[in-house]
């Protein structure tokens, strides 16, 4: 195995410039959220230059970097389930946790009748919709992504939006 030769600020700048964006596109695709893929690629990168004196890489160097991609992914989403995890269980042993289960049973059975509405929502606004609700995109980000523009994202938003509204009307106080 031969070193990755990172001997200066230049040479990491150079390494950088070259494959940031595979990595950062690694990233996106497993989290659908721009600021969390960029903190992704940073430590990844982060990483890179703090080990620049001992780590070896055997084949390209692009192959190396979109695996770390993966294994950062597979850290975080492990990451955010067990922080979940610890959450859940410190909220079921909060005081006055019984008249939660009420309230979660109302919960789990909107949030099915929510699941069964957007899929019944036509195809550019159930797409829409889950990449705002469900990923948390911004209407800029959602349309730069389906390659749409602004208005037209919003106005399947409305859609959405509208249709849920008249459908869960039962729901409403």
């Amino acid at each position: 195995m031969a070193p990755l030769l990172i001997q200066t600020d230049k040479s990491f700048e150079e390494l950088y410039h070259l494959h940031w964006e595979k990595v950062f596109a690694v990233c996106y695709q497993g989290t659908r959220d721009l600021e969390q893929a960029e903190d992704l690629m940073h430590e990844i990168f982060q990483s890179l230059w703090e080990r620049r004196d001992e780590l070896r890489v055997s084949g390209p160097v692009a192959h190396y970097l979109v695996r770390a991609a993966k294994l950062k992914l597979l850290a975080h989403h492990r990451d955010t389930a067990n922080r979940q995890q610890i959450f859940d269980r410190v909220m079921d042993r909060k005081p006055g946790s019984e008249d939660t289960t009420q309230r979660q049973v109302d919960y789990h059975l909107l949030s099915e009748r929510v699941t069964e509405l957007v899929a019944d929502l036509p195809h550019p606004c159930q797409e829409v919709f889950v990449m705002s609700r469900q990923d948390g995109m911004s209407n800029k980000a959602i349309a730069a992504s389906l390659v749409l523009s602004e208005k037209t994202v919003e106005y399947h938003l409305t859609r959405a939006l509208r249709f849920l509204g008249k459908h869960l009307a039962e729901y409403q106080h």
